[in-house]
């Protein structure tokens, strides 16, 4: 069957997605899969390629030397369909532009089955602060908050500051409406850092929100499966920087940075399934298909949800693979099962028209 891999695109983690998609082109099984990497470049051009990427070949996104493009996304889509017969899309893209329900709206326009959640599902998922309110709603236990009155634009440093401090104190961990990958989250404890903060995120997203700093184990729990169906949740894992006093984007992705184990150290059987419990009611409360990945600080107090995340990262270092793999897993086995998901989320419908 064949198989469209979308990688790269136009949000800050367009790196990420493209290590992604590299693993996932190095597992995909080709016996199964006839795979067709398109590189989404940082201008919003489609990039396929005229021919399926050889098994054993590794994938260069920036050659464009054998690819249709550049093509404006809907006419990629019509390049992708008609010329090379591709029946499944699996998009390998983090953050804006990728993630957020944009490419999944015009996928479902389009009636093609897809890896993931659909469009309303990760518009919400990837709206840190709609997130918040979904999950609020549903009784999910989350840190207090500071969310403002106004977007990045118009925030006064030292008005905001007062209010944070106010709301949920210092250290407190201020992040963008809409980004992954822990781009746009810093701890501030001055308002110094807030007005860093505002400034270097200013005119790259509209909203932003503090959450006060919670003291415990930071853990994540991925879930497979399309809501409504049997979902299956995968084991936690416990995080542990070894350089950074917490989880920032340098501590996830450089190899070595940080100590992950399965299961997380210190949770009682009974602790570890009342956290797969709330990952198992966030990926049904968002309404999640696929997979999804959610992330979680287990204080002496209980477990609070910090976000889920509906296309987890697929590199090297990434916490997806390795519960799936703890699970029984392997990388290819979760490709398939991502890939099988997709197209009996799509039958439904196929059986309606």
């Amino acid at each position: 069957m064949h198989v469209a891999v979308l990688a790269g695109g136009r949000s800050p983690e367009h790196d990420i997605s493209l290590a992604s998609a590299e693993q996932v082109l190095s597992h995909l099984d080709r016996t199964r899969w006839t795979a067709w990497p398109v590189h989404l470049d940082r201008d919003g051009r489609w990039w396929p390629r005229r021919q399926p990427l050889p098994a054993g070949v590794a994938w260069q996104p920036t050659d464009h030397t054998d690819t249709a493009g550049p093509l404006r996304p809907g006419a990629a889509l019509d390049w992708l369909l008609d010329a090379a017969g591709v029946e499944v899309v699996l998009p390998v893209l983090h953050g804006p532009f990728g993630e957020d329900g944009t490419v999944q709206g015009m996928l479902e326009l389009y009636d093609v089955p897809f890896v993931g959640s659909g469009c309303a599902a990760s518009a919400v998922a990837m709206d840190k602060l709609r997130t918040r309110h979904a999950l609020q709603q549903a009784g999910v236990p989350l840190p207090e908050a500071y969310e403002p009155r106004v977007g990045l634009e118009a925030a006064d440093p030292a008005l905001e500051f007062a209010r944070l401090c106010d709301a949920v104190g210092t250290p407190a961990f201020v992040k963008v409406d809409a980004s992954g990958s822990t781009v746009g989250v810093q701890r501030i404890t001055t308002e110094a850092e807030l007005s860093r903060f505002l400034g270097e995120f200013r005119g790259r997203f509209r909203r932003w929100y503090a959450e006060r700093q919670l003291l415990g184990e930071e853990i994540t729990v991925a879930v497979l499966g399309n809501t409504g169906d049997e979902l299956q949740v995968l084991p936690p894992i416990g995080i542990y920087p070894r350089c950074d006093t917490w989880f920032t984007h340098e501590a996830k992705y450089r190899p070595g940075a940080t100590e992950e184990v399965i299961p997380p150290r210190g949770l009682s059987p009974a602790r570890l399934d009342e956290v797969q419990a709330l990952a198992r009611r966030c990926h049904e409360v968002l309404v999640c298909d696929g997979m999804s990945r959610t992330d979680l600080i287990v204080t002496a107090d209980g477990p609070f949800v910090l976000e889920t995340n509906t296309i987890p990262g697929l590199t090297r270092t990434s916490l997806l693979p390795q519960a799936a793999a703890a699970a029984g897993l392997p990388f290819p086995a979760l490709l398939d099962r991502l890939l099988e998901l997709a197209l009996a989320k799509a039958e439904p419908r196929a059986a309606a028209r």
